[in-house]
């Protein structure tokens, strides 16, 4: 937490020229320490690369779309490290010392961000319109940093968990407030505390040259993020709400049929003599160009799931819940022989990779699609299984091949249990690796039997420094009501709150 305290200062002595047209002005600094004006708050808001970053281990490597194997791991040891395979396993007595986890700090900044914006509205110069427009911001954003931090490093939300610890909630930016840890049921109210403050945002989201402004807040960014929030409290009503309001607002799907392609950057590699193409998507190019980033048109808010280790490894089970024939997120975002590409070759072993912007990056903020599978998941927990699967159809003709029958294409139910199974497969197939562990949890404490899951994976073990890959593979499993569901917390943040953060307990 005392890495966080310094970056108030930091960010005190930074800010950011406003962009007004769309990345065609760099962001620069100033010598400003202290913010005078709702123009100096704009510029951090307009400093995306500071919000848009979720390195979150746990949603990348956690879940069950995450393959672990020991074929890829015997074919390059190095294709898992360490800290990856702890976080594969749900590990708890290694990985609160893994210096490489920042997801905490870098959240708790975005957060420090927001209490600063709203420490300093009320001394700054501007109009009340522009103040309210950011106070509202600056709730959403902070709403939004406490909903991941929860939905990782503290128990799923229940009836039974609302006193198990949940965050340590810094609603200021004086170092003087407490760091103890709220209890869960006190830190989610907190979240729909700033869910309501920033549903009082009175702007839509806009176009800047001809592009979405997502990396700014909006009401359809905070009706998602509501539909989302609402959705994981089991409140299908309210989240259902918030998906229309959303989707009425703001619909655009990209169409796999016309707008996805492949990349035009050839990529091959030689195999047993044999040259091998590895075809990726065009989503893939500019690793440093951020207009397709942004330029995606179903996001509402600008978020991405970022793996720095450059492989979303998908599981066996993942890569068999699509059709391969005609599912065209299947067809672009599966790299086959993407192991080639990363060094597996000597001996050669084919396994393909999870891609979608670059290497790394995977849309995690609330998107259309997202909306549309909130909305058609309501709809089949309500009892209402017909308009369920109307509604989960109108992604699948996005995302389906058009060479394909239409019974492939439009997914039937005749009961809302069946309408629920295959839309909670639909929206695995849609939201991979970046809602699949958030998932998990509601699933495993909902008062619906039949979507738990328990999950299993079968590798080596392990210290805190190297896999023992000389000795036989073990189980691990992760039962329905394990306390794992909570990461742990790095040692470096509770010794620096000088204890008062308490630790999950195992």
């Amino acid at each position: 937490m005392m890495k966080i305290q310094k970056y108030l200062i930091y960010s005190l002595s930074l800010f950011l020229f406003a962009c007004n047209d769309f990345l065609e002005e760099k962001p620069s600094k100033t010598t400003s320490l202290v913010p005078e004006t709702t123009g100096h708050l704009e510029s951090l808001l307009n400093d995306y690369s500071s919000f848009y970053l979720e390195e979150n281990s746990t949603a990348s490597f956690s879940s069950d779309d995450f393959g672990l194997y020991r074929e890829l791991y015997e074919a390059k040891n190095s294709v898992y490290n360490i800290s990856t395979v702890e976080f594969a396993t749900w590990d708890m007595e290694y990985l609160p010392a893994a210096s490489r986890d920042a997801f905490w700090t870098t959240e708790y900044k975005k957060i420090f961000t927001a209490n600063m914006i709203l420490d300093y509205l009320p001394e700054v110069k501007g109009d009340e319109s522009t103040k309210a427009l950011l106070r509202a911001e600056a709730h959403l954003i902070r709403a939004y940093s406490m909903w991941v931090l929860a939905n990782t490093y503290c128990l799923p939300y229940s009836d039974i968990n609302k006193q198990e610890p949940g965050l340590v909630l810094k609603l200021s930016t004086n170092f003087e407030e407490s760091m103890k840890r709220a209890s869960l049921e006190k830190t989610y109210d907190q979240i729909e505390k700033d869910l309501q403050e920033a549903l009082k945002i009175n702007v839509d989201l806009t176009m800047v040259n001809g592009k979405y402004k997502i990396w700014r807040a909006s009401l359809p960014a905070v009706h998602a993020f509501a539909a989302r929030y609402y959705l994981f409290m089991n409140n299908y009503n309210e989240a259902l709400k918030y998906a229309d309001l959303a989707l009425k607002k703001h619909a655009d799907l990209v169409d796999y049929n016309t707008e996805m392609r492949y990349s035009t950057q050839k990529r091959t590699v030689i195999i047993n003599g044999q040259e091998v193409e590895i075809k990726y998507p065009h989503t893939f190019d500019n690793q440093n160009d951020m207009n397709d980033k942004l330029g995606w048109k179903e996001f509402y808010y600008f978020r991405m799931l970022n793996n720095s280790f450059w492989w979303y490894v998908p599981s066996k089970e993942l890569l068999a819940s699509y059709d391969h024939q005609y599912d065209l997120r299947y067809k672009y975002h599966f790299v086959l022989n993407y192991s080639y590409d990363m060094g597996v070759i000597s001996p050669a072993y084919e396994w393909p990779g999870y891609v979608f912007f670059f290497k790394d990056r995977i849309p995690s903020g609330p998107t259309v699609a997202e909306m549309i599978l909130i909305k058609a998941e309501c709809q089949a927990r309500e009892g209402d299984y017909t308009a369920a699967m109307n509604t989960v159809n109108l992604l699948r003709a996005k995302r389906m091949s058009n060479d394909a029958p239409r019974t492939v294409i439009n997914l039937s139910a005749e009961s809302p249990k069946e309408a629920i199974s295959q839309i909670l497969a639909e929206r695995r197939r849609e939201m991979p690796f970046t809602m699949r562990w958030f998932d998990i949890r509601r699933f495993n404490n909902n008062d619906y039997p039949d979507d738990d899951v328990i999950l299993t994976k079968e590798f080596y073990p392990y210290t805190n420094s190297s896999i023992r890959g000389n000795e036989p593979l073990r189980t691990y499993r992760l039962e329905k009501q394990s306390r794992r569901f909570a990461q742990p917390i790095l040692t470096t943040e509770i010794e620096s709150s000088r204890g008062e953060i308490e630790q999950n307990k195992y």
